[in-house]
């Protein structure tokens, strides 16, 4: 069985989230994408024009027939009531403890957090936290919990409470953005003072989806043979789905592109690298094409993903 629905866009990405937004589908399952008309721009801004639509489709086990109810016959002769039985106890169900979700790996190296109001305005960990307490007043939350676990190179702040979705963003954009700039409040005196913000479990859980990510799509590509690109993801995103494909035989993983279109390829071990993807435009301010000679510009080293901090900034 086969569910599908169809997205719209200004680009064909939007297009994609919107489907899969329709679709009701998680970032782990295996959806399929149909790319049924590319964006148009209008003429002189006015007339004509269309959005990008794409058809998004996951393939589902057909449901199981219902079995047919047996016919249970009654015994003709019935059995004797036994005579003043013994009242039998009820066993009551046992409540199934709710399992905690694990810490990451940065709340376990600050340990326990403690209220924000005990951490002292005028060190970095109260700078960053007033910071946060603006932000949050002029998107409207008000009614948010701050915990903070402070260290004497760092703090590991944590804010839980209703409404904090939009402080969370499209998968975390918009909280990765509030830790650098919380960061960047703590040090305008110099220096570099670590912070890292959490809301609720939500990196723990991201983590954990992430990792079923990495594994799933590792499973395709040892099983076709071809490489698979994901979505543009953030340093400390890539770094998680690295650290996963390293514990699985027969695929290795590289980033490629540049800025916020760089993403993580898989590859089967041992076959061909995938090339960057990264495609400069050859004309000049004017439309034409530059003469053939071209300063050669200087070689350097690309990125690491592994070089980048966790929580750090975002490039």
């Amino acid at each position: 069985m086969i569910r599908e629905a169809i997205g719209y866009g200004d680009t064909v990405n939007e297009a994609r989230e919107n489907a899969i937004a329709a679709l009701g589908a998680d970032i782990e399952d295996d959806v399929q994408f149909e790319t049924l008309e590319t964006p148009k721009k209008k003429i002189l801004g006015l007339f004509g024009g269309s959005k990008a639509q794409v058809r998004a489709y996951i393939e589902l086990p057909d449901p199981k027939p219902a079995k047919a109810k047996k016919n249970v016959k009654k015994s003709e002769k019935p059995q004797e009531a036994k005579k003043n039985p013994a009242p039998q106890k009820k066993e009551e169900p046992k409540k199934e403890k709710k399992a905690e979700p694990k810490k990451s790996a940065v709340e376990a190296d600050f340990g326990e957090a403690v209220d924000a109001a005990q951490i002292p305005a005028d060190t970095k960990a109260g700078k960053a936290i007033a910071y946060i307490r603006t932000v949050l007043a002029g998107l409207g939350v008000s009614e948010v919990s701050i915990k903070a676990a402070v260290k004497d190179d760092g703090a590991f702040i944590v804010l839980d409470g209703e409404g904090l979705g939009a402080v969370i963003g499209h998968r975390g954009e918009t909280l990765d953005a509030l830790q650098y700039l919380s960061n960047l409040a703590a040090n305008n005196g110099g220096g570099y003072y670590k912070i890292s913000v959490n809301i609720g479990n939500y990196r723990q859980k991201r983590e954990q989806t992430l990792n079923s990510l990495a594994k799933r799509i590792s499973e395709q590509v040892i099983r076709t043979g071809r490489s698979r690109r994901l979505e543009p993801m953030n340093p400390y995103e890539r770094r998680i789905i690295h650290t996963a494909v390293q514990d699985i035989k027969g695929v290795t993983s590289v980033s490629i592109g540049e800025g916020a279109g760089r993403r993580v390829v898989i590859s089967p071990e041992g076959g061909e690298a995938p090339r960057n993807d990264r495609r400069p435009d050859r004309r000049n301010d004017r439309g034409r094409r530059p003469s053939s000679t071209v300063a050669s510009a200087p070689t350097r080293e690309p990125k690491k993903d592994s070089d980048i901090p966790l929580y750090g900034k975002i490039n």
